[in-house]
């Protein structure tokens, strides 16, 4: 009897599954899609703001790459890469990007590629800088991995033909990023003698700017007048050397970092958007990097609100002055706190930056001589 009850109800249980995988796989390409947020977030920074082109001087590149819950149906896989060039005479940073993703069966695609200008205003212990990203877009989808519910059959699965009309495989649509980054230079007074100085830096950016302002491009397959909502995004961080607390000739740094995003049609409401805070600190002995970040899903910490827990570990090339090179390479683990765990796959992100600082700009710094009002290096860690 028990058999014969667990093979009448075998073919429901596996078409319920079936069909509520569906409608939810179906139902995101009709609702809003929100952005990757990535764990290391300042690991890339003109992902994180636009702001932040041509802070290096030299040619920078930066490589970032996030695989989450792999055993997932596939998962989601992000990569991107940036290339940076500062031109400290006319006080600009010039970035090019290129990105993608690729998650679920379909598999559903994303690729992008953009150019970003930044403009660095010097003051004598401060840069403001002002950016302006464009981007062009592309999502990709396979219709014909695609299992509708019409298509099953209790007993025999999909069986049946679907009445559901394929929409388009391909969306192309332009997007416009801007942003703004305050960085200054702090004194700490360690005794009568000596004076530590400390970089600390404010930044404020906007993702798909169009949909702020106004109407913003289609994103939908279906043609629908889908449009990807707003991203904003108030970022800041320091970097406190300690080398006065250890005694010896070590380079030991601690940096504090948070970021708070918002993003939906109502970007100003918190219940209306989807807000994700995350907070917490890198550690710096030489060239070796530790870290841990906060995530939660409300600005006020709390089991319900939590989302995740990041930790880091790596290296830097620190000694920004004395070398006409310098690199960060850091791997991050996430302990996700939401119920998809290590049986999903967890979520792991590798992120890779390597700066060529000798490398003379095309603009020569006429007024450097004369001026202390400079663009500010990127010592210690950043």
């Amino acid at each position: 009897m028990a058999s014969i009850l667990y093979d009448s109800l075998l073919p429901q249980f596996y078409m319920i599954k079936n069909t509520l995988v569906i409608i939810f796989g179906f139902l995101s390409f009709h609702l809003v899609a929100q952005d990757n947020a990535l764990s290391q977030f300042f690991a890339n920074r003109i992902y994180l703001n636009p702001a932040f082109a041509g802070i290096d001087k030299g040619l920078q590149v930066t490589s970032s790459a996030r695989s989450q819950w792999q055993k997932a149906d596939g998962g989601y896989k992000f990569a991107a890469f940036t290339a940076e060039w500062q031109e400290p005479g006319w006080n600009s940073g010039i970035a090019f990007h290129i990105q993608g993703s690729r998650e679920g069966l379909s598999p559903f695609k994303t690729f992008g590629i953009g150019l970003t200008y930044a403009y660095i205003i010097p003051f004598e212990y401060s840069n403001v800088h002002v950016g302006l990203q464009y981007s062009y877009n592309q999502f990709g989808l396979d219709w014909s991995r695609l299992t509708f519910s019409d298509e099953l059959d209790p007993v025999f699965g999909a069986i049946y033909g679907s009445a559901v009309v394929p929409g388009s495989d391909k969306v192309v649509f332009h997007d416009f990023a801007m942003g703004a980054v305050w960085r200054f230079d702090s004194r700490m007074s360690v005794n009568k003698r000596a004076i530590r100085r400390y970089r600390s830096h404010v930044g404020l950016s906007v993702q798909h700017l169009t949909s702020l302002l106004g109407q913003g491009p289609d994103a939908s397959f279906l043609q629908s007048d889908t449009e990807i909502p707003a991203r904003i995004t108030l970022h800041g961080g320091t970097i406190i050397p300690l080398t006065f607390l250890s005694g010896t000739t070590r380079k030991i740094i601690l940096s504090p970092n948070f970021k708070l995003e918002s993003q939906g049609f109502q970007v100003a409401s918190v219940k209306e958007s989807f807000t994700l805070f995350s907070a917490g600190t890198y550690f710096v002995v030489d060239q070796i990097v530790s870290g841990a970040f906060y995530h939660s899903r409300a600005l006020i910490p709390g089991r319900k609100h939590t989302n995740a827990c990041t930790f880091v570990l790596g290296f830097t090339n620190t000694e920004y002055e004395e070398k006409r090179r310098a690199y960060y390479l850091g791997l991050s683990v996430d302990i996700n706190a939401t119920g998809l765990g290590i049986k999903s796959g967890n979520v792991f992100e590798l992120n890779f930056r390597y700066n060529i600082k000798g490398i003379r700009p095309i603009s020569e710094k006429k007024h450097a001589a004369t001026t202390r009002k400079t663009v500010l290096d990127c010592k210690d860690f950043y």
